[in-house]
């Protein structure tokens, strides 16, 4: 999927575009990039999460049904045990464990999806 969109950034984050030589839009890729559940639960100790932090931050701010939250919840538990499971101590299954993440993603985007389809 690609889409075009248009924002109007705030001035603190053209002044920081400015002043590190930052190009927005390869900054925004980036971010968008590492957006990412199955990465997030087997990452546990990665940098890389902050996307998915924000994207969750931003689903808690916004106004959802509780019946809505409810279809996602049991998708939500069953990706965090799929990835938990496949992680030792030491971490050395993360990119396993992260495609075992995906293959939850691929089913729940599949059930919303047809859902919503109804």
């Amino acid at each position: 999927m690609k889409i075009n969109v248009t924002i109007d950034p705030p001035e603190d984050f053209s002044v920081l575009c400015d002043i590190f030589k930052v190009e927005p839009q390869a900054f925004l890729q980036k971010f968008v990039d590492r957006v990412s559940f199955p990465f997030y639960y087997s990452q546990p100790d990665g940098d890389e999460r902050w996307a998915t932090l924000f994207f969750l931050y931003y689903l808690a701010q916004e106004e959802r049904s509780e019946e809505d939250m409810q279809n996602h919840e049991q998708f939500m538990n069953e990706l965090a045990d799929v990835v938990f499971k496949q992680l030792d101590s030491s971490h050395k299954n993360a990119a396993k464990a992260e495609l075992a993440g995906r293959k939850v993603m691929k089913q729940w985007h599949k059930q919303v999806m047809a859902k919503r389809g109804k």
